[in-house]
């Protein structure tokens, strides 16, 4: 009888490389949020793939970066946490990048030290380049010699996903299942969601406030009940009364535009209708606060 095969698979790389997109394309399923702005995946987050034989765990984590701001340096810290006990790792870059060659450079040292057997190279976007561009990036980053296969994606466009993921499939270490096979993620009903309304909060503002927000399930229905919509609250909190203004928005627009979107997303998710009711609450300089911080970044020890 056919072994059964389990094992994690870490999504790494700079942001902004499109690592949440490609690893809803390998599940077939929003999970991960995603936006056009860096910085926007604070967590990591397992999706769990199971099928007859094998259960991959997929772990999104937040891009590395330069930056020599706090957060910057505690993401780095939550993507390399994450990234630790994975069997195997994915490096993530975009391709219509101009820096791209110079971020893999930039991360090199840290490629080569990790103890992974095989690492690959996904070369992401590049239904935004021509084949051209493209092919001397390839035999640069091949003669480096610190990936184990380079594949080009386009994870928006569900574009050689097939590939990593076979590839993938049979270098699963054998052992058992993880988790079981009805999870989708590790994660709690109330952090998905409220994953999905900070992503229309990225999505609906712009400057500085999205990086103030962090969002909190207040309550949410115990049982459902089939005669009635069930009702989620959720707090949005921001840093200033200011950006309390900006995402309310003249006459609650701001606020009911992100709540609708999200609902959308909640809704395909559960897969029935909600009734979604956001705050926005203050709590002042929350990010200066190392405690806070850390704990919301799940970094306490």
């Amino acid at each position: 009888m056919e072994s059964f095969r389990s094992g994690f698979v870490g999504l790494v790389g700079p942001t902004n490389s499109g690592k949440s997109t490609l690893m809803n394309a390998l599940l077939g399923r929003k999970l991960s949020i995603v936006s056009p702005r860096a910085q926007t995946t604070y967590h990591g987050i397992r999706g769990i793939q199971t099928k007859e034989r094998e259960q991959i765990i997929y772990v999104d984590t937040p891009g590395f970066q330069r930056n020599p701001d706090r957060i910057a340096r505690l993401l780095n810290k939550v993507a390399d946490k994450n990234a630790k006990d994975c069997d195997f790792l994915v490096w993530v870059f975009d391709v219509s990048n101009p820096k791209a060659f110079s971020q893999i450079m930039q991360l090199k040292e840290r490629i080569s030290n990790k103890p992974i057997e095989k690492t690959f190279c996904i070369l992401n976007k590049v239904d935004k380049v021509a084949k051209g561009d493209l092919l001397p990036l390839l035999q640069k980053i091949h003669e480096l010699g610190v990936f184990s296969e380079i594949i080009p994606v386009s994870a928006l466009k569900k574009d050689g996903v097939d590939r990593l993921a076979k590839l993938l499939s049979p270098m699963m270490p054998e052992g058992m299942p993880w988790y079981s096979p009805e999870d989708k993620t590790d994660r709690s009903q109330d952090f998905v969601l409220s994953e999905f309304i900070r992503e229309k909060v990225y999505t609906a503002t712009r400057q500085e406030v999205p990086y103030t927000v962090r969002v909190e399930m207040e309550n949410w229905p115990e049982e459902k009940q089939p005669d009635r919509v069930p009702t989620y609250h959720a707090i949005i909190w921001v840093d200033s009364e200011s950006r309390r203004g900006i995402l309310i928005g003249k006459q609650g627009e701001m606020l009911k535009r992100i709540g609708t979107a999200a609902r959308q997303d909640i809704e395909g998710y559960l897969g029935h209708q909600v009734c979604l009711k956001l705050f926005v609450r203050v709590q002042p300089h929350w990010r200066d606060d190392a405690r806070a911080l850390n704990k919301y970044l799940e970094l306490e020890t």
